[in-house]
């Protein structure tokens, strides 16, 4: 099989240089390839490479490919910032922890589908009751419940006498 060529974006000594600082683990797996694959005394086809990485075969070719089209960019880890945009902007998140301090608008305690309906409400924000619990917990609340009397429990009349 013949081996994939290398484009020379940069020198060997600048992806070992990158391969050895590199602080997110995934692109440096990634740097590693490239590194083994452009090593001037024993380079290595990028299936050998992706072998000794613990990668497999095609995913080796194909950060080689991703490298010799797009260069260096292509190597970080692509997943991160792909999500949506935040359901509530700061100011609003900030607005919805301090309304969660008091009690909700019909009384008793905040569930998901109350902080739901709040945020609808007063933002004009739809979302589930599910997201309406993970608020719940990402500003740090927790459900509610009282502890479970052992039914062995001392009565209030042995309790005095303990004390």
């Amino acid at each position: 099989m013949k081996r994939l060529p290398v484009v020379e974006h940069l020198t060997p000594e600048e992806i070992d240089r990158r391969y050895r600082t590199c602080t997110d683990a995934a692109e440096k797996s990634r740097w590693h390839v490239l590194w083994l694959v452009t090593r001037p005394d024993h380079p290595l086809s990028a299936t050998k490479a992706a072998k000794v990485v613990g990668f497999t075969p095609a995913w080796g070719r194909a950060i080689l490919k991703r490298y010799n089209a797009h260069g260096p960019d292509a190597l970080p880890d692509g997943r991160r910032g792909n999500g949506t945009d935040p359901k509530l902007t700061p100011e609003q998140r900030a607005e919805l922890f301090a309304a969660l301090q008091a009690e909700p608008p019909d009384g008793g305690l905040w569930s998901g589908p109350k902080v739901a309906t709040f945020v609808k409400d007063r933002f004009g924000v739809e979302v589930w009751p599910q997201t309406g619990w993970q608020w719940l917990k990402d500003l740090g609340f927790r459900l509610v419940v009282p502890r479970p009397r052992h039914p062995e429990a001392a009565s209030a009349e042995q309790q005095r006498v303990w004390l």
